[in-house]
């Protein structure tokens, strides 16, 4: 599971004392990717929503447990990339992004600096070792927008309106967007998901100035502006690479509260877990 993914689609917890399943939403994804430099891929993934908390895994073909998840907890402003495997976790918050962002600035300042002294070629062959981090700062940040495009579509057996998401002039992606409502639709049920866009917001955007390929998953940060929940989400990268995730259903579910805690023993590690 590719950490870009995993914000693409997304998807962050303590121990709850009650041991019972509790009413939520359970959501499955299709999520794939053809096209530009890499092999086309697809996945398929299971999100369960309880009010403020969201939790994600990769459904395995073979029905095995998953091997990770990620957690969002909006009430405490932190997502966690739980690896079973290591019996570990990952934490992002605000904090930490910003952090981490003044640190690789500071970082690419000093290499720059090293840089100049090489001769060309190996200046050169030096940046193609250092990847992003031989790379320039980006500028400003862009905003997105949405236009209707007066169509209608259907995902999961739910109807959506279909939208452009607009980078000034530029079509950027698509999404479809269902009103909330009438269950499984419910507002109140689904917190999560547009609080996960002003978590976005707050981790991704310091952190895209320093990685550009993150900016590709920045219209995700709209989830909290925008009126409706999205049933699939298209957008074409840089190098050509079409990706796309389609809700494919959607049901009222008991959710077990242990989904979205952290589990006892786990130690925190400061490597994310996730490629």
């Amino acid at each position: 599971m590719k950490l870009r993914a995993i914000a693409g689609c997304l998807a962050a917890a303590a121990l709850l004392l009650a041991p019972a399943s509790e009413a939520g939403v359970r959501i499955e994804l299709r999520a794939s990717t053809a096209g530009g430099k890499g092999k086309p891929s697809s996945a398929r993934y299971e999100v369960w929503v309880d009010g403020p908390k969201l939790a994600v895994e990769l459904a395995r073909r073979d029905g095995s447990p998953a091997k990770r998840r990620v957690v969002f907890r909006s009430g405490e402003d932190v997502v966690w990339l739980v690896d079973h495997e290591r019996r570990t976790y990952y934490q992002v918050d605000p904090q930490s992004a910003a952090q981490t962002a003044s640190q690789v600035a500071g970082l690419r300042q000093g290499l720059e600096e090293g840089l100049s002294g090489l001769p060309p070629e190996q200046r050169e062959a030096v940046k193609d070792l250092l990847g992003e981090l031989a790379k320039p700062a980006t500028g400003p940040l862009p905003e997105y927008r949405l236009r209707e495009r007066g169509e209608l579509a259907r995902y999961a057996e739910i109807a959506c309106a279909q939208n452009d998401v607009l980078e000034g002039e530029q079509v950027v992606a698509e999404v479809c967007l269902a009103d909330y409502g009438k269950p499984p639709l419910v507002r109140e049920q689904l917190a999560a998901v547009p609080a996960l866009g002003g978590f976005l917001r707050r981790t991704l955007e310091p952190l895209a100035r320093e990685f550009p390929s993150l900016r590709p998953l920045l219209p995700y940060a709209a989830l909290d502006a925008i009126q409706g929940m999205p049933l699939r989400v298209r957008s074409v990268a840089e190098d050509g690479a079409a990706s796309e995730t389609t809700v494919t259903r959607v049901e009222a579910a008991a959710v077990d509260p242990s989904l979205f805690a952290l589990p006892a023993g786990y130690a925190r590690s400061w490597i994310p877990p996730f490629r």
